[in-house]
């Protein structure tokens, strides 16, 4: 049995190289021509439903099918062990759906790409049916990312826009090149920068720089390079330098506390030191966004400050019990700094974590099916009409 396409419906659950989310009433008229006027009654039915027993968005289904490139009728892949004569194999668990971020409501089915979802919806067990040309669009994506394309990113230095320009593409790897350095002015250091992904030795992967995120739009490059970038920070505040407790990771293991009312910097032509002088015993509130939708809340009380160690402890929201940390009071550290310009051997699994969202949106794709045309013969097997259960 062929497996590109069904590797690519198995990545649809993690929603790397996802299409455009439709919205009802936003249904185009590219859709029309594409899938003829009755598109409206294929999703929604005449009342806004389909008939009982008919595939809608949100069942699940187990799918026989034969995918074809539609401009020369080339079987791509196939559930079929042979295609031609439709027989062996096992039919594919679908999850039908036009929303690329849903989740599967039964365990081991999987999200596919658009164009099959809307064709799939109306269909009852046992019917056998031809589903397209589905356009690339709403397949596998409109254009497939070469060498020499380039696209906008703030995943490879967190939170700096980079336009960067593939200069290397394999299937097992990604080479980009940052070019739009000279347009730069000043702007905001990052706080974390991805080095070398394809290392497993953390210290190559990531480079935590110096805090000099601490002042937005201090710093400006001093040389260019084909490899590198050099850059200059000018600190634009000595006090008062951040409204809350702000702790700031300088090394894999190494964090530092900037204190609302009690960190202070000084420095020269070459050297910054930013020096952290809290009172025992005062207690600073601070919330961290978690990614999944609600802050985890907890409490810094400064608890002894020996020497150049500043003792804190951390006490999570109803919580009791307190843990502790030491963290250093003074740091010290070069007011140039040089960046990678080129980022080579990013592995895949990185590729689609890091840019499925920058390529979607300048219409770019990895998946090899990218900018093809592809038709499906379709049987539908079992119908699971989870769009009816409650959640």
């Amino acid at each position: 049995m062929m497996t590109s396409f069904n590797a690519g419906m198995q990545s649809e659950k993690i929603a790397v190289i996802a299409l455009v989310v439709i919205i009802v009433g936003a249904l185009s008229a590219y859709s029309l021509a594409t899938y003829g006027e009755d598109i409206f009654d294929n999703l929604f039915g005449e009342n806004g439903e389909t008939e009982p027993g008919a595939i809608a968005l949100g069942d699940c289904a187990d799918v026989n099918y034969i995918g074809r490139h539609a401009s020369d009728g080339m079987i791509f892949d196939s559930s079929y062990e042979d295609a031609e004569n439709k027989i062996g194999g096992t039919p594919l668990q679908m999850f039908i759906s036009i929303n690329s971020s849903e989740t599967p409501p039964k365990y081991g089915y999987m999200g596919i790409i658009e164009g099959l979802a809307e064709g799939l919806v109306g269909l009852k067990e046992n019917d056998t049916v031809t589903i397209g040309p589905i356009s690339p669009e709403k397949a596998y994506g409109a254009k497939k990312l070469g060498i020499g394309d380039t696209f906008s990113t703030i995943n490879l230095a967190l939170e700096m826009n980079q336009t960067v320009q593939v200069i290397d593409l394999t299937s097992d790897f990604i080479g980009l090149k940052w070019i739009n350095v000279e347009t730069l002015g000043k702007f905001t250091m990052p706080q974390m920068i991805l080095k070398n992904l394809s290392s497993m030795d953390q210290n190559e992967m990531i480079i935590f720089p110096p805090p000099y995120s601490i002042w937005e739009n201090s710093t400006e490059t001093i040389n260019i390079t084909d490899e590198t970038v050099t850059v200059k920070t000018t600190p634009t505040a000595s006090e008062n330098l951040s409204e809350t407790l702000e702790p700031i990771q300088y090394s894999i293991t190494d964090v530092m506390f900037i204190f609302p009312d009690a960190t202070t910097a000084t420095w020269n032509e070459t050297t910054i030191t930013i020096t952290s002088s809290p009172e025992i015993g005062k207690s600073y509130p601070y919330s961290q966004d978690t990614g999944y939708g609600y802050a985890m809340n907890m409490t810094f009380t400064v608890e002894a400050i020996v020497n150049d160690t500043i003792n804190v402890s951390v006490m999570y929201e109803d919580s009791e019990e307190k843990m502790y940390q030491e963290v250093n009071s003074t740091l010290e550290f070069d007011r140039i700094f040089t960046m990678p310009r080129v980022y080579n051997n990013i592995p895949l699994m990185y590729q689609e974590y890091l840019f499925a969202e920058d390529l979607q949106r300048e219409g770019y794709s990895l998946h090899e099916l990218a900018g093809e045309s592809l038709i499906f013969e379709v049987e539908i097997v079992k119908v699971y009409k989870t769009s009816q259960e409650e959640s």
